[in-house]
């Protein structure tokens, strides 16, 4: 009894080790209303316990609530009509954890950061925006983002923000707990001490309390994904004209809906906001020129004959005196010749 009582206890750690080796980067743990998945080429419903992966596009409809538990301990909690890439940011050197990393398009997010796991470790998450890019360590973030403007609520730890201008990084601006830090796209941010009342009315209701833990309660439970209706241009037009490390990603990943007719047409419409999908809708602008056709070998003209000297005319002759004409002389006799006798004549 006692034998199996702990075969049965390392059964279930090695499972929690194989799960914890091969975890997804991040898990729907809470999801109050509707919020869909773009993955490849088409979205699926989002639902608790479906395991998300890099790349992964959460978009949340108004009203809405999701929370995200990342395999690092982060927690990422999505208000309503939020729209967040779960992954790599665009343009980060390639030895930033990935699974560390989430670019906010726009939205309300609060972010729940960890303690590194070592020392010297790069920070537990790196946060990116159109305007800003925040590192945050062990601190609790209350972020709402839109294209014009940006304000982060430290509500607890510190961390570093990073004016971003297109998609260059202008200055580091420090936080600390309590503080709120505002910017207005074009110009310099501020930050004040406390929190604002209005964007403390505006929060949602949700990021007022610390949501519990639930990643446990999934880690053994394959939730098969719902695949949903397909996605419009006008559902990702923002990240199609995102800056463009960023949206070069999506060339190759949404090519087929090129295919589409509606699809293709607002893509051509708005190609000067996504230059890139020019070589996409018109390949036949970038194949290989043939070469170049060798002229047609035409007769060499004959060289040009000089005109035949006209010979200079004769000098006028006088005329002759004239003479008399010669009497005409009788023509000599022709010989007679012999007549053969005939054979009347031999017989007489």
């Amino acid at each position: 009894m006692a034998r199996a009582f702990i075969l049965a206890i390392l059964i279930a750690a090695a499972s929690r080790v194989v799960w914890a080796a091969d975890a997804p980067p991040g898990t729907i743990t809470i999801l109050e209303g509707q919020a869909f998945v773009y993955r490849g080429v088409g979205r699926v419903q989002a639902q608790e316990g479906l395991r998300l992966a890099l790349g992964d596009i959460v978009a949340t409809v108004p009203s809405s609530l999701a929370q995200i538990e990342l395999a690092n301990g982060c927690v990422l909690q999505l208000g309503g009509a939020t729209r967040l890439l779960l992954g790599e940011p665009a343009g980060k050197p390639k030895d930033k954890a990935a699974d560390s990393s989430a670019y906010l398009m726009d939205g309300w997010l609060k972010l729940v950061g960890t303690v590194p796991k070592a020392a010297g470790e790069a920070p537990a998450f790196e946060l990116r925006s159109p305007l800003f890019e925040v590192v945050a360590g062990p601190a609790v973030l209350v972020v709402h983002a839109t294209p014009q403007e940006v304000t982060i609520f430290a509500e607890r730890g510190s961390a570093r923000v990073e004016e971003r201008q297109g998609a260059q990084a202008q200055a580091a601006v420090a936080l600390e707990s309590g503080d709120t830090y505002r910017r207005d796209a074009g110009s310099a941010g501020s930050v004040s001490a406390g929190p604002v009342q209005a964007f403390i009315a505006d929060m949602p209701r949700a990021f007022r309390d610390s949501l519990p833990s639930r990643l446990d309660r999934f880690r053994d439970v394959d939730v098969q994904p719902r695949p949903a209706p397909d996605f419009e241009y006008g559902d990702v037009e923002a990240w199609l004209n995102a800056e463009p490390a960023l949206r070069r990603q999506f060339v190759q990943r949404w090519r087929p809906k090129a295919k589409d007719s509606a699809f293709r047409a607002a893509l051509v419409a708005g190609l000067s906001a996504h230059p890139e999908w020019d070589r996409v809708l018109f390949p036949e602008k970038y194949r290989p020129k043939p070469p170049p056709r060798p002229a047609a070998s035409l007769p060499h003209p004959a060289p040009p004959v000089a005109p035949l000297a006209q010979p200079a005319p004769a000098a006028p002759v006088a005329p002759a005196a004239a003479q008399p004409a010669p009497a005409a002389q009788p023509l000599p006799a022709a010989p007679l010749l012999p007549i053969a006798p005939t054979a009347s004549d031999l017989a007489r």
